[in-house]
Order: structure tokens, then sequence, then C-alpha cells
């Protein structure tokens, strides 16, 4: 395990390099085959086996076998029904597969260099639904004439084919949902709407305002021309996107081509078809969600995201920031969007599972499962300067933090839990925190000072 932050840049600094190697050498070749390479060029990989099983599925929102990949914690016994686990529904990127992506994850595993990373992964299961379809580059995970109801499929076919199947828990507490790219907008989209469901979210390089495309405009407009009236035909690789996009957003089964393209020939964003988008927009969900119930929001982008979302996921923090929602956003100077996944996807599995983790009552060594009345979590857990306590919902009265030693080393009362709770002077350590309700529920809870 990277026993501290020196290992990891280091290990970090490492990857990036040699996927500046390959980009120099202007390779052109799947998102797969590129990480596959970085793996391949740090050691000899060694694959001793395969974590992610291939299931099937018949979508009743879809009419439809559909495949997924799920890879279940260690130790996992089918027969042990009380031992039970959190869950990690990710959603992946257009131009890929379900199974792409499982194979993507695999090496990571087998990796001694990064598999440390991952050490989360283990703990839950995790679950990659099938979120591609014809005829473009994915479903964007949204209910479409064009492409099938694939939100229904993931929030009620996925949701109880996981639930009813395998041991888990049967509350929000212990289910997350995160995603990349096509997929990061999909997370972020179904938990905005169906935030009883899910305790956590993580969108990692997601398209999170999709109808801000100033930066992207003159990227589409280039690949058809270089003055208007301009043809708006399948080619180019970010028209391709915004052709997939409007399949989910803007269908026209019957037509041809089946959908109805945000821009105009002049180049300018067609109202009527933006204020179709709008209703899909994450961006927007965020004041019907106003953090009731509340639930954890983690964001990641590269300012060197090649489809110019830096902005977009700015914009996106913003607004929480507007409505008072805490949350984490780590905008990368380094990150693109594909290579990055190396470092944003064990981020984003860390962050969600010691939302799940923390989402307990905690007295000595024991562990009480509680309901969802009374479910208090901190995060980020482990926190560097500062943490939020999630499910609070502003009516705590008091916290209480000691150290192991059960030494009194904090206490506030009446918390401001908006700007979150300052922990910056208090050492490296691990400490227990007693979260007291205005009803006088107290719990406590874990946490790890960085």
């Amino acid at each position: 395990m990277y026993s501290n932050t020196l290992e990891w840049n280091v290990a970090e600094s490492i990857c990036r390099k040699e996927f500046e190697i390959n980009l120099n050498k202007n390779i052109k070749m799947k998102k797969t085959s590129i990480l596959l390479i970085l793996l391949l060029g740090l050691i000899s990989l060694q694959v001793s086996g395969k974590w992610f099983q291939q299931k099937t599925i018949y979508s009743k929102a879809l009419q439809q076998e559909k495949t997924y990949y799920i890879g279940l914690p260690k130790g996992y016994n089918e027969s042990d029904t009380n031992t039970k686990y959190p869950v990690i529904i990710f959603l992946h990127g257009a131009s890929t597969t379900a199974a792409e992506m499982a194979n993507t994850i695999e090496p990571f595993l087998d990796n001694f260099l990064t598999k440390s990373f991952f050490d989360n992964l283990f703990k839950v299961i995790f679950v990659i639904p099938d979120g591609s379809c014809e005829p473009y580059k994915g479903s964007f995970y949204t209910n479409s004439a064009l492409y099938g109801n694939y939100e229904d499929y993931i929030i009620h076919d996925m949701v109880e084919e996981v639930g009813s199947k395998y041991n888990t828990y049967n509350s929000r507490e212990k289910w997350s949902i995160m995603g990349h790219s096509m997929g990061g907008f999909g997370a972020m989209k179904i938990a905005l709407k169906y935030p009883e469901k899910f305790i956590g979210v993580s969108s990692l390089s997601g398209p999170l305002n999709i109808t801000y495309l100033d930066d992207l405009l003159p990227v589409i407009l280039s690949e058809h021309g270089s003055a208007p009236p301009y043809d708006f035909t399948y080619d180019g690789s970010v028209t391709k996107l915004v052709y997939s996009m409007a399949g989910a957003f803007s269908p026209n089964p019957g037509a041809t081509p089946p959908i109805l393209f945000p821009i105009s020939t002049e180049g300018a964003f067609v109202p009527s078809v933006k204020e179709m988008w709008e209703k899909h927009n994450p961006i927007n969900l965020i004041k019907q969600w106003k953090g009731n119930p509340a639930m954890a929001i983690h964001t990641y982008c590269g300012e060197l995201d090649e489809f110019k979302l830096a902005k977009p996921n700015k914009m996106f923090s913003d607004t929480l920031d507007k409505y008072h929602l805490p949350h984490t956003y780590k905008q990368d100077p380094y990150g693109d969007h594909e290579n990055s996944l190396i470092t944003s996807l064990p981020q984003g599995i860390n962050f969600l599972y010691h939302v799940m983790d923390t989402a307990q009552i905690r007295i000595g060594t024991l562990v009480k499962n509680i309901s969802a009345t009374e479910v208090y979590s901190v995060y980020p857990n482990p926190a560097n300067n500062r943490f939020y306590v999630l499910g609070a919902e502003n009516n705590l009265k008091h916290i209480v933090v000691h150290n192991l030693l059960r030494q009194k080393v904090m206490e506030i009362e009446d918390p401001l839990l908006n700007n979150g709770i300052d922990v910056s002077k208090l050492d490296k350590g691990i400490y227990l925190v007693s979260i007291q309700s205005a009803k006088r529920n107290t719990s406590t809870i874990r946490l790890i000072k960085n």
C-alpha cells in the first residue's frame, strides 16, 4: 500500500509520463488499449484471474436481454446472507461497452503498482451495466424514443437485480452510483432525480452542463467546413458525440437522421432543441433536489479534457455552492478525458466507499446498523482540513470529537454545516465524532484525519 503522498505522486508521475510518450507517438486506439499499454509499459503484467463475472438480465424497461459485469467483495459467500455489502453501480462512457470497461479495469487489479489504489473496490459489490446502443455511441442512460428507456433500466431493473440476487442492504445508506464521461452524466442525472436511492454519487469527466457548448462549438463547426451554411453529417469525433446526445435528448424517430441536431446550419444553438436538452441537464436538477435527502457528491474533471468539460464542471460546482450544498470537486491541471481515469477512478471509488462505510453507528469495536432516519455519515473520510456531515439536514445540536484515548479535542454547539467542520488543527490520526441531533439522538462515527 502506498504509505505517503510522495509514493503516490511518484507512481502517478510514472503513469502520466508513459501516457505522454504514447500520445507523442500519435498512437490512435481505443481507451482500453491505451490503458493496457500503460500497464504493460510499467511492468511485465501477469493476470492471475478474472474478478468480474459476466451476467445477463432481461430488462423490462428495454424489452431485451442486456449484459452486465459484477465484481464481488473478497470473502463473499452467497449462502452467508447475514453478511451484507455496499453497492457501487458504475456507468461506462460512450464508444465502449460494459465488457470493454470491465476489461479495462481488470488488469489494474493484478498489477502490483496499481492494485493498492483499488483496495476499497474489493469491499463492495461493483456493478457495470451495459449502456451501449445503436445507432450511435451510447444511450446516455436516458429514456429515449430512439434508444429505449435506459434510465428506467438502471434505476429499476438493475437496482432490483442486484438487490434481489446479491447480499446487500435494503437502504440507500449502502448504495452509490458513479460513472465516467457519458456514464458520469448518467450517474449524476440519475442520482439527482432519485436521491432516495443513493447516499453518494461520483462523476468522472462527465458533461454536467450539457447545454454549455461555447468552448466546444468551434470544434464542431470545424469538422464541417470553415463557414456557414454547415451540413452536420455524422462525421467527426465531436459531432458523433453530439449526435449520440441528441439521440437521448432530442430524438426524432422516423426522420433522417433520427435526431434533432442542436446546432443550426448557421452555427447557433437551436432554441427549441436547447429547451428539450435542458430537461435532462444535471445542472438544472440541482435546484429540484436542493439537498433533500442529503447526498455526498464527488466530481472530477481534467483541465486538458479534449471535450472542453472543465468549465461546465466548474459551473456545476458553483451551482452547488449557490445552494450551499457541500460537495467535493477535483479539477486536475494535468488531467485529460480518458487517460486520467487511472487516477480519477480510484478516487471516486474511495470517496463513495468511505461515505457508505461511515453511514453506521460505531461504539468502540461494535458496529450497529441503524434506520435511515438516524443515519449520519461524514465525508470526505479520511479528511484533510474539514469534513461534512451527511444526513443531518441542518438539524444538528452538538458535535464532540474525541481521540482514541477518549480525550475531548473539539466541541461545537449548534454547528453551521454548510461550511463543514474545520479539523485543520487536529493532529493526524483516528478520532471518534459524536453527533447529536436536535432530537437528542446520538451517532458516533470514526474519522481519519490526514
